[in-house]
């Protein structure tokens, strides 16, 4: 019951639309806007991840079990998945209007998300050798952490270091997607393959929570759960582990809540 349970939430995005959540207010300043930059990013992240799926399910480029769940929810899902970016887009609107850079900027990522989703022009970013990490990452940095510290006057170039947290994070889903994922892609499993892309993740992981330690000074007791966590899921063999990967956001966003 509770992995079938476990299952919805990762399938639907639930789990990484709650994880994104808690990531961004445990890193902004805690006020009003940081709740309006989190609250959008939650629908955004929720709109956008379904939506790619469900392009995908028109495609039949989903793995039967996920194909089959998204074919059951698909009226729901194409609901709730135009709702929730509409409304963030509006949220989004709402705080950035006197801010033309940060607006232009979350211009600029909602065109490379549309190219990145769907083939307009015969332009696909996805299918770009090499680069599917690459601008999931650019796009998360931008609109996770620097359009709200931007907004927010905290922004410091040091916060690029997020970047390396966010292409970790890619790694495992490109795992995950191996097989599915067309070999001309050549994400870095399809070049490297999975053992080595394991030690590249750690490394990554490693890379951020010490540059984070020493720009934010985070203490030890914050950094292992985030470590431990990735640690016991690489080593547990079940479907579901590259994708609970994105519990290292909660994890690290509720820290960050405990440090206030």
């Amino acid at each position: 019951m509770i992995i079938k349970w476990l299952k919805s939430l990762v399938q639907s995005h639930l789990f990484l639309t709650i994880s994104t959540f808690f990531f961004s207010i445990g890193l902004l300043n805690r006020n009003e806007s940081s709740i309006l930059f989190s609250v959008a990013l939650l629908l955004a992240v929720f709109g956008v991840y379904n939506w790619n799926r469900l392009n995908k399910l028109k495609k039949n480029q989903l793995p039967t079990e996920v194909r089959l769940w998204y074919e059951k929810y698909s009226v729901v899902l194409h609901s709730s998945a135009f709702l929730c970016i509409s409304i963030s887009a509006l949220i989004y609107f709402y705080v950035l209007i006197q801010m033309p850079f940060s607006l232009l900027m979350l211009g600029v990522t909602g065109l490379l998300t549309v190219l990145y989703i769907f083939t307009i022009k015969q332009v696909n970013l996805r299918q770009i050798p090499g680069t599917k990490a690459l601008w999931i990452s650019i796009v998360w940095t931008i609109m996770a952490v620097v359009i709200p510290k931007l907004t927010q006057d905290s922004f410091s170039w040091l916060d690029l270091h997020y970047f390396i947290l966010f292409y970790a994070l890619t790694i495992p889903g490109d795992m995950r997607d191996m097989e599915l994922d067309n070999p001309e892609m050549k994400t870095i499993p399809q070049q490297i393959g999975n053992r080595k892309s394991k030690f590249l993740f750690y490394f990554l992981l490693v890379l951020f929570l010490m540059i984070n330690n020493l720009v934010e000074g985070r203490s030890l007791i914050e950094i292992i759960p985030v470590f431990l966590f990735s640690l016991i899921l690489f080593a547990k063999r079940f479907s579901l582990r590259y994708a609970l990967m994105d519990g290292i956001l909660l994890i690290f966003g509720i820290s960050s809540l405990f440090e206030w």
